[in-house]
């Protein structure tokens, strides 16, 4: 905190001895409790607690309100600070961020080298290095491989070595710099949005969705992002045939516009084909409890602080939304309750997200599928609600054991009065085809989650909802947010490859012809029945796909309700080394595993500069000191870059072996048992080899810079209860020793 602090009117203040009194020690209290906190965070929750202590006291010449507004605040900061074990100042910016993510990879790399040494098991150096990024709440993903049993190997010598490759994997990045720094600024970026939506920063009225400076740095984002793509071409090195990389993508579902005319065409196909079944639609929605609400509104739709808040932040709450649903649908399938349809997840004007889901299932299931979600989603604080388990129970008893069906004594009213209870929570609505369409009804929300085509007003928000749709996808990005699940029926992913494919002969004909007479090509209409008769299967999903039609997609992969392993048609990919030396699953087409395979993705594809000679083999450098030049050209063959790597780090004394080499030569980076990174450059004359050195902080700063300009607070010693136990940085760490591996065996 600075040395002067705003308070009230002054005026108001000296008016009475006993206010003057109150502020004097109430002020003192709030300054000591919010300097726990990060200097900008204090100062904002500071101003916030004058403005409402002088409000209550006005009121009712109590400050106690305001006290215990600022205590629960305070409490909800620390409690987000105390996620990361390590000061909150380590973070603050890039630099900081990246020195802690070279110790964090040094330690792993430490645990790994001891290990190794000691001669400890593949599984125990595994665990010991995932106590490091368990501690920050890390999960370390891995891409789908192709690992291939070998021949002699048994079920369990095959189960165990993907096991080890797996690990392997995960070990890879965890001794990387790079994995850490992205995942430390995404930690970073939504703790401080959290901070936000604790301190009123996202809200009717201030900021909906998402805040002002989060909006700014995803608008930033997305320009940044543009601008790139707009200075790339995908080139295919075998044709030579070149794509403006932007054309491409704005011509893919991330264009908004593509992907809410695919969300629309996929939920009217399947309203198309749950008609001609007979089944019904039923519109959900369900919310978490209080608890998860930073802000709520009263009849009048202004926002007010929620008592009840806990201090979850969107993340969470929609893991806990997502874990209902979960053992909910587990439940449904328990029960023999097939449901298909679209869950659609958007955000309430304080950030945190709610569910909207629209099924399709058999109208004799309406009923005992509409308890089932109501009973799971509703839960946790369900007294909240003001219903009790007994009302529960008793709608459930309602229900004949044999039939799944409502017995006819049942008292309808007391269930009603029940739903309508709970509907704060968890609320259903029957679809009406004489009052609209399903996908009618659905096209609202899935529009103003993308780009608010033709709708008018966000309700939520109280603003026009082609403005808002950017907070929204901003917030879905912030925060990681799946806003689109497709529930039940075969894969979108082969359904967009069959799009990917080239049309018919006679399709393309027709085109041509139409385009010359100026008119719109209308394609044949023949039904499914007609072209299964004609055509192979895969070639009849394709002319679905190609036209548009998500029903006859639906009946060439199997029907609707066809499990996932019994559709005919399938993917198929081909394996191809990343830069972890992983054999990842790269997608090449489709197939029906009998006697057609369709090739969707063509081999020879790589992203360059416009200009450039040479494929853009990653991100660009920091120029650290040049060891010397390798002017191979990155098309060389890799082994001829790799005998070159190793023959020039051996005669320079580097300790790198010839899978270190290979590693480099394939635009990896290495680290060398000294800690120095290794890695491979690309320059105008070509390929350097470089080396960088850990570099280290000033502690005055770095020279040239002005700090009576640029302060810099220093770490309070408020938060080494949270760090005591947990090292920092490399130069303190000790990886374990011989004593404690043997141990561990």
């Amino acid at each position: 905190m600075e040395a002067t602090h705003p308070e009230p009117a002054k005026a108001y203040i000296d008016s009475c001895p006993g206010r003057t009194a109150l502020w004097r020690d109430d002020s003192t209290w709030a300054q000591n409790l919010v300097s726990t906190l990060p200097g900008d965070l204090a100062s904002s929750l500071y101003k916030q607690y004058v403005f409402r202590w002088e409000k209550y006291v006005k009121r009712n010449g109590q400050s106690r309100s305001a006290n215990i507004w600022l205590r629960r605040q305070v409490q909800m900061i620390t409690s987000a600070i105390a996620q990361f074990p390590t000061y909150i100042e380590n973070l603050r910016n890039e630099v900081k961020r990246s020195k802690l993510a070279n110790d964090l990879a040094a330690q792993c790399h430490n645990i790994l080298s001891s290990g190794s040494e000691a001669g400890a098991s593949m599984k125990s150096v595994f665990e010991e290095m995932m106590n490091i990024p368990n501690q920050w709440g890390f999960t370390v993903g891995v891409p789908m491989q192709t690992i291939s049993p070998e021949k002699g190997e048994t079920p369990a010598q095959y189960g165990q070595r993907v096991q080890e490759v797996l690990m392997a994997s995960q070990m890879a990045r965890l001794i990387s710099d790079d994995w850490w720094a992205r995942k430390l600024e995404i930690a970073y970026k939504r703790f401080c949005e959290h901070c936000r939506i604790i301190a009123g920063k996202v809200r009717k009225g201030v900021s909906a969705y998402l805040s002002r400076i989060g909006l700014r740095d995803y608008k930033e984002r997305k320009l940044a992002n543009k601008r790139a793509l707009a200075q790339m071409i995908a080139k295919n090195e075998i044709t030579g045939e070149e794509i403006a990389l932007l054309e491409a993508v704005e011509a893919s579902v991330s264009n908004p516009e593509i992907r809410r005319h695919e969300l629309m065409v996929r939920m009217r196909g399947f309203e198309d084909i749950a008609q001609e079944q007979g089944l019904m639609g039923g519109f959900f929605t369900a919310t978490a409890p209080s608890k998860y609400h930073a802000f709520i509104k009263d009849k009048k739709g202004k926002a007010h602080s929620n008592r009840k808040y806990a201090g979850a932040n969107p993340k969470q709450t929609n893991q806990y939304l997502g874990k209902v649903w979960s053992r909910a649908r587990a439940k449904l399938n328990r029960l023999h309750l097939p449901i298909i349809g679209f869950r659609v997840c958007e955000p309430h004007h304080d950030g945190t997200p709610h569910w909207h889901m629209l099924f399709f299932f058999r109208p004799e299931h309406e009923q005992l599928i509409r308890f089932v979600l109501a009973d799971y989603f509703t839960r946790e604080e369900r007294s909240e609600l003001r219903v009790s388990h007994f009302d529960i129970g008793y709608w459930a008893s309602c229900f004949v054991k044999e039939t799944g069906q409502l017995s006819p004594i049942t008292d309808h009213d007391l269930i009603e009065q029940t739903a309508k209870r709970i509907s704060p929570r968890f609320d259903y609505k029957a679809i009406d085809p004489e009052k609209g369409s399903a996908t009618g009804y659905i096209a609202k929300y899935i529009a103003k989650n993308v780009d608010g085509f033709k709708v008018e007003e966000d309700e939520e928000a109280g603003m026009a909802a082609n403005v808002t749709a950017e907070a929204v996808t901003g917030w879905a990005s912030e925060w990681g947010i799946r806003q689109f699940q497709q529930i039940g029926g075969p894969p979108v992913s082969i359904w967009r490859e069959l799009r990917r494919l080239e049309q018919d002969e006679e399709t393309k004909a027709g085109i041509s012809a139409a385009k010359e007479a100026g008119v719109k090509y209308q394609r044949p209409v023949k039904s499914f029945l007609e072209l299964k008769a004609e055509k192979p299967l895969l070639e009849v999903a394709r002319v679905a796909a190609d036209s548009g039609s998500w029903s006859m997609f639906i009946a060439a992969m199997g029907g609707l309700f066809c499990p996932r392993k019994e559709q005919p048609l399938r993917l198929i990919y081909k394996p191809q080394e990343n830069k972890y030396g992983e054999a990842v699953a790269k997608l090449k087409g489709i197939t029906n595993h009998i006697d057609l395979t369709m090739i969707s993705r063509a081999d020879g594809w790589v992203i360059a500069k416009k200009g450039a000679a040479s494929a853009k083999s990653g991100d660009s450098r920091a120029p650290w000191s040049s060891v010397n030049n390798c002017t191979e050209d990155l098309n060389d063959p890799l082994n001829e870059v790799k005998r070159t790597v190793f023959n020039h780090v051996q005669r320079n004394g580097i300790e790198v072996d010839i899978g270190g080499a290979a590693a480099i030569a394939r635009g990896d980076k290495i680290r060398t048992n000294k800690g120095e990174q290794v890695w491979l450059d690309k320059t105008d004359i070509g390929l350097q080899l470089r080396i960088s050195k850990v570099v280290e902080e000033y502690e005055d700063g770095w020279p040239g810079w002005d700090y009576e300009e640029i302060p810099e607070p220093e770490p309070e010693r408020t938060y080494a209860d949270i760090i005591k136990s947990i090292p920092v940085h490399a130069g303190g760490f000790t990886p374990p020793s011989k004593e404690y591996w043997t141990s561990k065996k």
